[in-house]
């Protein structure tokens, strides 16, 4: 047996030594370049040939990223009764639910919420106007560009929360108003430049109760909307961006009247009020609009039932403006609060809470909420701050980034909302 091993050892060994004398040749020296594996026509030399780069893909961390940690508000509403302070996140994509009288010792310290809603479970993406139902003890939220639903929230939600209700709604939904007495609930609808009523418990899939749209509503690009139960009225900021009115034939969307496509129109912005039944192509019982107004990207606005009061948060000149409730045409506002002290920054939302007479401003343009008193004007500090980042943390401006685009002239990415 032993010599049968050595046997096929020294036959291994004779293979082997064969093999290397053959391929000798081919196999690159410590002086040869490594092309001279490359030869082709030879098995060994396809072996030893370097290989291909790997794609990049998979799990990647980026070299760097541009991302804002902090919470930054969009939609604000106030529970008075219950001492509720809600606030809209379109950053972090959550809801955050503030004690009323909150509000740091020291202003630049930050404010914790009660409760913050977050997670898959609760359904929330680009939130945007905000309501409180008091009776029902529910938040009303809109996911304004993507998901396309109304989202119910009990006041006790927290963390990754089931909500209680979705609604599906028209695609660009971004304000929400309670009619409590008429038992409905209304949304402005931004790309159908409209106004759809739905049943107050709505939920699921339905379709809109009553709509008011058309052209002679003047409804371009509605955002902020309040309903005015005491004087029956609906009043609708708008930003001015007119896509032109579409109806559905069937087989797609048509324009209306005519063969071709109606254009869109660039109109000043305003404030339009509608009677409070108000259906389909109705005309503004009143318009606010023109050069004296100083409206510049009105959002989020409130209106003082008892004061015969509008307030509007006014994003592109980062103020607060105050009309009367009846006033109509190109009229200047009653009262202006604007101002390095009144820490008033790109707002979105406003709120009126006439039981302890403040109104409380979320601004986008940093981390923060700002409650003033309701007679309050010009260049004036407010009462309390709520805050979601340390002081002078700058926000992204991040509203729903959709594309990107690098500018190599000034060497600068280009980031459209």
């Amino acid at each position: 047996m032993f010599r049968g091993n050595l046997f096929k050892g020294l036959l291994f060994l004779g293979v082997l030594a064969a093999s290397l004398l053959y391929w000798a040749p081919w196999w690159p020296s410590t002086n040869e370049p490594a092309e001279c594996c490359r030869r082709p026509g030879i098995g060994l030399a396809a072996f030893a040939q370097e290989a291909p780069a790997k794609p990049l893909g998979g799990d990647l961390f980026p070299v760097r990223s541009v991302s804002d940690p902090y919470p930054v508000f969009n939609g604000v509403a106030v529970d008075p009764d219950n001492n509720l302070l809600v606030m809209t996140d379109v950053n972090r994509k959550t809801l955050l639910v503030y004690d009323r009288r909150a509000a740091a010792t020291n202003p630049g310290d930050l404010t914790p919420p009660l409760r913050q809603m977050m997670g898959p479970e609760t359904n929330l993406g680009f939130v945007a106007g905000v309501a409180l139902d008091p009776d029902r003890h529910e938040i009303l939220t809109v996911n304004n560009d993507i998901e396309d639903t109304m989202v119910g929230m009990p006041y006790t939600g927290n963390g990754n929360q089931v909500p209680s209700r979705l609604l599906a709604v028209p695609h660009q939904a971004w304000g929400v108003a309670l009619g409590r007495s008429m038992g409905e609930m209304c949304l402005t609808v931004e790309d159908k430049n409209a106004v759809v009523f739905y049943p107050r418990d709505a939920n699921g899939v339905l379709r809109p109760k009553r709509t008011i749209n058309g052209p002679d509503t003047d409804l371009a690009d509605p955002h902020g909307v309040y309903w005015d139960e005491r004087h029956n009225e609906i009043t609708v900021a708008n930003h001015g961006n007119f896509k032109g009115m579409y109806k559905d034939e069937g087989a797609g969307c048509t324009p209306t009247g005519t063969a071709d496509p109606e254009e869109g129109e660039f109109k000043p912005p305003s404030i339009n009020v509608y009677a409070g039944d108000a259906e389909g192509n109705r005309k503004p019982m009143r318009k606010i609009q023109g050069d004296r107004t100083q409206l510049d990207f009105p959002m989020g606005l409130s209106v003082d039932e008892a004061h015969d009061e509008i307030f509007v948060a006014n994003n592109g000149s980062s103020s607060v403006l105050i009309f009367k409730r009846t006033a109509a045409g190109d009229v200047a506002p009653i009262r202006v609060i604007a101002g390095d002290r009144t820490g008033v920054n790109h707002p979105m939302g406003i709120a009126l809470d006439t039981k302890n007479d403040e109104i409380w401003v979320s601004n986008f343009g940093d981390h923060t909420a700002v409650a003033f008193d309701r007679r309050a004007n010009g260049n004036a500090a407010p009462k309390r701050v709520i805050r979601t980042a340390p002081v002078g943390t700058p926000s992204a401006g991040f509203g729903n980034p959709q594309t990107a685009a690098y500018d190599s002239k000034r060497q600068e990415i280009l980031v459209p909302n």
